[in-house]
């Protein structure tokens, strides 16, 4: 079996039609969807490009790898990964799979993909995928360039380009390199019948929405309305969100130009999905497509002017959290939808145990929940160490859709999901849910012990209980001796 894993950078759960979206049009990744699983109920382990990639290829959390906020920030918690040996993929390598990688990496300022024993492009830091010299290279190859135009800037002074028109055919573009890369790499193992482990991460959609002429105008900008949370008012938001929406406050902030920075989201998406589009047609043509699980996500999702105009990323909320997932295995029932609670923290144990492997990690592998071997997540920890600056926030979401976000020193929030999926409604206070308060908060105190949390004994001190669970907590394991 071979194993195929793509990746987005920064696109929501609801961007593909698959998933309801009416607007952006997917229909290679709602194929594959159809031909797998699609699981409705995914969530990232942090809004954040460092820690949740480092996430998905550790299958740790960052309070494991230590990777909390963007490896290139000036308060970075860590530049690089500080034990590589956690990345699961070395565990294939050792039964004697090829391990490619080709496009955005992110877990390391310095070190790429390539220095942890890939092969392919070695580009690292959050990288800049057109001076890339190989892209360079292509570009003089096929006699092609490109401008841009129209560009829309965040900021006065034109400071942050959030979206733009990529003035050239779709083959100058870096998603089509990319996707021209990661063909011609699994070609070469097709072609000397090496089993392989490889990755596509593709940089977008992630901004600055670069879209292809030719494919600009493909979203109906009069479909796209404003959100529930639009013009939420943040009177039960912590003082923290509204601070950020001060640092964020980014034009446009009329809806007519949110929505055309949106609408060259999806049609950069749909630009992307045709990329998708392109590999699965060659594993098609190649005959590799009954031989070849394919796994299809993102590190998180996007905010999009959502609660009063928070942009971007960085907070724990499901526009930033939900993120897709799609697992299209040969030998796994075809077009099922599953609500189960998992995560991108999952995918390198699932691809492991397939390969007869066992992955010593904070994840799990999702094969046992699909053959109803394994009991499914009663709930889920999400984590938050900042991104302009330190901070701290943890979230636990239960399988049952309540979600308590808790808030150091601020606000506490608890909102149920199966009725407010826009979470506007702050039930923190409200007595009807007293008892689901109480709960959580337990389950909250259960995941920073089970994960060794540097904040535990903090959390249960500030509810009551002044024991430190910090010196009951068996430090013996080698995995968390690690740290």
């Amino acid at each position: 079996m071979n194993y195929l894993l793509i990746g987005c950078d920064q696109l929501r759960f609801d961007t593909l039609s698959i998933n309801g979206n009416e607007i952006c049009h997917t229909p290679n990744l709602d194929r594959l969807a159809r031909e797998g699983i699609n699981f409705t109920n995914a969530h990232s382990t942090a809004p954040l490009c460092t820690p949740a990639r480092a996430s998905m290829f550790t299958g740790n959390y960052a309070l494991t790898h230590g990777m909390g906020t963007n490896c290139d920030m000036y308060h970075s918690l860590a530049a690089e990964l500080a034990h590589p040996e956690a990345l699961l993929h070395h565990k294939l390598a050792e039964k004697g799979y090829a391990c490619g990688y080709i496009g955005k990496w992110h877990v390391g300022t310095e070190l790429g993909p390539c220095d942890f024993g890939f092969e392919g492009m070695n580009v690292p830091g959050y990288g800049n995928c057109k001076v890339e010299q190989g892209y360079l290279d292509y570009l003089k190859e096929h006699h092609l360039s490109y401008t841009l135009s129209h560009q829309i800037y965040l900021n006065p002074g034109e400071k942050t380009l959030a979206a733009g028109i990529w003035e050239g055919p779709d083959e100058s573009t870096t998603d089509w390199y990319l996707t021209n890369r990661t063909i011609a790499q699994l070609e070469g193992y097709r072609s000397s019948g090496t089993d392989y482990f490889a990755t596509c991460q593709y940089w977008g959609p992630h901004g600055p929405h670069l879209v292809p002429a030719k494919w600009v105008g493909k979203a109906d900008r009069e479909q796209i309305l404003p959100w529930a949370s639009y013009r939420e008012d943040l009177a039960q938001k912590p003082e923290f969100v509204r601070r950020h929406l001060d640092f964020y406050r980014a034009s446009p902030q009329s809806w007519d130009g949110c929505r055309e920075v949106i609408g060259l989201y999806y049609d950069y998406m749909m630009f992307i999905d045709s990329q998708i589009g392109r590999i699965l047609e060659y594993l098609d043509a190649s005959g590799q497509r009954q031989n070849t699980t394919i796994v299809f996500t993102s590190d998180h999702g996007d905010m999009q002017w959502s609660h009063n105009g928070l942009i971007d990323k960085g907070f724990l909320y499901e526009e930033a959290m939900h993120i897709p997932l799609i697992l299209s295995h040969p030998a796994l029932p075809k077009g099922k939808s599953h609500a189960h609670l998992v995560s991108n923290l999952d995918i390198l144990p699932t691809i492991l145990d397939d390969a007869g492997l066992e992955a010593e990690c904070d994840g799990q592998s999702l094969l046992g929940l699909l053959r109803g071997e394994a009991p499914a997540r009663e709930d889920f920890l999400m984590e938050f160490h900042g991104i302009h600056f330190l901070y701290t926030q943890r979230a636990v979401l239960t399988k049952d859709g309540l979600k308590y976000i808790w808030t150091p020193g601020d606000i506490d929030e608890l909102y149920d999901l199966n009725t407010d999926p826009a979470e506007l409604d702050n039930l923190i206070e409200d007595e009807r849910y007293s008892q689901h308060r109480l709960d959580l908060v337990e389950r909250l105190k259960r995941q920073v012990v089970r994960y060794r949390d540097p904040v535990m004994d903090y959390v249960f001190k500030i509810f009551g209980q002044w024991e430190s669970p910090s010196g009951q907590v068996d430090a013996t394991s080698a995995r968390y001796n690690k740290r």
